[in-house]
């Protein structure tokens, strides 16, 4: 009875482990344009093949400084092709914020993937949050820029520029 309550328990830490962290060949975000009728998808790995920033900040959501690394929003958007417009991200639990084109910089933000070079699971705010550089620029510290920061991201949607 004991080894058997003990396999039991190993089946279900696997399981467990496996549900909180993608896997690597897991679709772990779409993006999807309504201007062009197009749908690409990302793994994981996909994303870690993206170019990598990195940088060092502290959060309203989390205690002290940390590390966050992902490929660039403008970098994710150029590898799926996507057509100009602005942007609707939609997390996990169908949260979504409207994210004007303008926003996306050659610096910022990131897609993160990864907090402390480790990747982190839905229960952490992942796989994905929308990060920027909070302590690098007091333009980052805004409330409009705290709403683009989308924790739990899935989706992003090309939609037409309001004109």
């Amino acid at each position: 009875m004991l080894k058997r309550l003990m396999i039991y328990s190993m089946s279900a830490m696997l399981v467990l482990s496996s549900v909180t962290i993608a896997a690597a060949s897991e679709v772990i975000l779409t993006v999807r344009s309504s201007i062009g009728d197009n749908d690409v998808t990302f793994t994981r790995e996909a994303l870690m093949d993206l170019p990598q920033t990195s940088f060092e900040t502290a959060t309203i959501w989390s205690e002290g400084v940390n590390k966050y690394s992902g490929p660039l929003l403008a970098d994710v958007l150029a590898a799926a092709e996507m057509p100009e417009g602005n942007l609707q991200l939609i997390a996990i639990n169908d949260y979504n914020v409207n994210f004007p084109m303008d926003r996306v910089q050659d610096d910022a933000p990131i897609i993160a993937l990864e907090i402390n070079d480790q990747p982190f699971s839905v229960r952490e705010k992942g796989p994905l949050w929308v990060m920027f550089p909070f302590d690098e620029n007091t333009k980052f510290k805004t409330e409009d820029t705290f709403a683009l920061s989308v924790w739990q991201l899935a989706q992003i949607e090309v939609v037409p520029a309001e004109k």
